[in-house]
């Protein structure tokens, strides 16, 4: 009985990689980093770009820090989040893309099928019609 192979990345490591997935795997905390693409923000300026509530947002935002993703700076009264390694915005735009590459295809396969099933359908949908005309004729040319 072989071996089974030894990882090339420590355990430890992919552990902590399957929690930096699970932390970008939240809708709204993709939608805050694309505001902080343009630049830092303070929480209002977030809940008015994102649509969520202080609270809710103030959550991400606490995960997001704590994981290293943001970055938070006291300004006055104010804290502004940023992004800490801007890495960040090129792993999110090379899994939008393939994703988006991957529904492109799956929709140009639904919309063939879709269109060969319409036109099975409509030669079906023919062949009974001639169908219906025949028995018509004969049955109006015996009369």
């Amino acid at each position: 009985m072989p071996k089974p192979a030894k990882p090339l990345v420590p355990v430890a490591v992919l552990e902590a990689v399957a929690d930096y997935f699970k932390i970008l795997s939240e809708t709204s905390r993709l939608h805050i980093l694309q505001c902080l693409r343009s630049g830092s923000m303070n929480v209002m300026e977030l809940c008015e770009e994102t649509g969520l509530g202080q609270a809710n947002l103030s959550k991400h935002l606490k995960v997001m820090t704590q994981a290293g993703i943001l970055t938070r700076h006291p300004k006055g009264t104010s804290a502004y989040y940023e992004i800490a390694d801007p890495l960040v915005f090129e792993f999110c735009e090379l899994a939008c893309n393939q994703i988006g590459d991957r529904l492109r295809q799956q929709a140009e396969t639904f919309l063939q099928a879709a269109s060969l099933q319409s036109s099975g359908s409509a030669a079906k949908k023919s062949t009974k019609l001639q169908k219906t005309r025949e028995k018509a004729q004969a049955s109006s040319a015996r009369r």
